[in-house]
């Protein structure tokens, strides 16, 4: 019998869904990222002048759902 993480289901589905609702750049293997890395893609997403309020506000769910908090 195969062991998955339920952790890992759900954190690429978090990553799949971001990446079929917004129109950025979401790196391959995002939800594997360290708390650090995506805290410092959201600071730059927010930075982004390109970046639209809506995708930030569904980027910035993301990323607490993968386990950032205050961000």
């Amino acid at each position: 019998m195969t062991e998955v993480s339920t952790r890992s289901v759900r954190d690429a589905a978090v990553a799949a869904h971001l990446r079929r609702t917004t129109t950025l750049d979401v790196p391959a293997e995002f939800e594997t990222w360290s708390v650090a890395d995506l805290a410092d893609w959201l600071h730059d997403t927010e930075d982004d002048p390109q970046v639209s309020d809506e995708d930030f506000y569904q980027a910035r769910k993301a990323v607490e759902m993968l386990g950032v908090e205050d961000v």
